[in-house]
């Protein structure tokens, strides 16, 4: 296909610009960008004249299951969220109701403009199926913990092996990493074998990781050490996707500054659950690589990273007042490039280059009513992030193909998704 008349963001030596390009896909990939592109014979042409053309985005942490624990977390602390509320509900769900909540967040990611996820649940089989149906680029797991038993941990850790090994091999659109729960739920031993694990299959952890302040006491007493020399013992050497990083201080970022890592800002359930919000100015300086997240709906609202990336924005201004803080352009990096490489591929999305593979949105940003909060359009980079929402992306491809066009989807069928809320 080819895309034309759009304003094209493109990364280049750094810096973000918006130009009026031309794209032409050819099966999965991008093939060709420059102006007046001649369209050819039987070749579909979209459109995008008043509208921006930019990558895909990149939700690097989130539940996606989690659709129906939407508005659980009134008045809870992390803590008692888990305990009382998500946990003993998780208990109870089934194959069934994990795959209808996954196919509605697959619905609200597509509908807002999220290309590529990566998951961080269980029931991983439902969960690969309705991303297998959907034509959504995933990142999936088992996710492994013992807080209850050791025969329930390796239980767990059997389903993973079993998730990997029984994986379609020539699906590109789906790949995995090894995640443990969390420092403070995973004893040693899990620790060790989560390490072999993704040493034997060559795999990233992603892990939850001083996301509040009880974890730093509780790591203590489950590991009889910090946080931050846990982490190192057992996942150095390993590239490491760290959710969360709320509770950071100068000795653990100099630390993760030479480790093969980088940190998923979830800023809204951060705020929600109040966990205090991540210093990520701070880190971006000293060299951490920082993408976002939503985290699931629970906690983090929606899956909606138009409005990550704005809330990311305004509260570095919070933290940080005068001083030297994040711009609109890096946020727009942390939702893109810098999620993809944080699930190590960013050789093949994250950016409109050509050689890519063609996971790319359209967003609407013309004049009308629908409009308004953008108009006039005076820098479209800083509306991308502070004046933009899900509901303004009316093209959605991933891989080359595509799953919602103006508003349209392609290939699920709403009604019947939707029907199972």
């Amino acid at each position: 296909m080819l895309i034309k008349n759009g304003k094209v963001l493109i990364f280049e030596n750094e810096d973000v610009k918006v130009e009026d390009l031309d794209i032409r896909i050819e099966d999965e990939n991008i093939s060709e960008i420059r102006n007046n592109i001649k369209e050819k014979e039987n070749e579909k042409v979209i459109d995008a004249k008043d509208c921006v053309v930019m990558p895909g985005l990149i939700n690097t942490h989130a539940h996606i299951a989690m659709s129906i624990f939407r508005g659980t977390f009134e008045g809870c602390n992390l803590y008692t969220w888990l305990h009382e509320k998500i946990w003993p509900i998780e208990a109870k769900l089934t194959d069934e109701s994990v795959y209808d909540a996954t196919m509605i967040s697959i619905l609200e990611m597509i509908s807002t403009g999220t290309t590529c996820v990566n998951d961080h649940y269980f029931f991983s089989k439902q969960i690969r199926k309705a991303i297998e149906e959907s034509g959504i680029r995933a990142v999936i797991t088992r996710v492994l913990m013992d807080s209850d038993s050791e025969e329930e941990s390796n239980k767990r850790i059997q389903e993973f092996i079993d998730l990997y090994e029984t994986r379609d091999k020539e699906n590109s659109l789906i790949t995995y990493t090894v995640s443990p729960h969390g420092l403070y739920t995973c004893s040693g031993k899990l620790l060790e074998k989560s390490r072999e694990l993704a040493v034997k299959y060559n795999l990233p952890i992603h892990v939850h990781f001083l996301e509040s302040i009880d974890e730093i006491e509780d790591i203590k007493q489950t590991h009889g050490e910090e946080a931050i020399n846990v982490l190192r013992k057992y996942f150095d050497g390993i590239h490491t996707i760290l959710a969360h990083g709320v509770k950071l201080n100068d000795r653990d970022i100099e630390v993760l500054s030479n480790m093969d890592c980088g940190i998923v800002h979830n800023p809204i359930s951060n705020m929600r659950l109040g966990c205090k919000i991540a210093d990520i100015t701070k880190y971006m300086k000293k060299g951490i690589n920082v993408s976002l997240g939503t985290d699931g709906q629970g906690s983090g609202n929606n899956l909606d990273m138009f409005e990550a990336m704005k809330i990311a924005g305004l509260i570095q201004g919070g933290i940080h007042e005068n001083e030297e803080k994040i711009s609109a352009k890096d946020v727009i990096k942390m939702a893109t490039i810098n999620g993809a490489k944080i699930i190590g591929m960013e050789d093949k999305i994250g950016s409109i280059e050509e050689g890519k593979k063609a996971d790319i949105i359209i967003v609407d940003i013309s004049k009308n009513l629908n409009n308004i909060k953008m108009l006039p359009n005076n820098d479209i980079i800083s509306n991308l992030v502070y004046n933009t929402d899900g509901r303004n992306v009316n093209t959605t491809i991933v891989n080359g193909k595509i799953l919602m066009e103006n508003r349209k989807f392609k290939k699920l069928e709403i009604e019947k998704i939707l029907s199972k809320i």
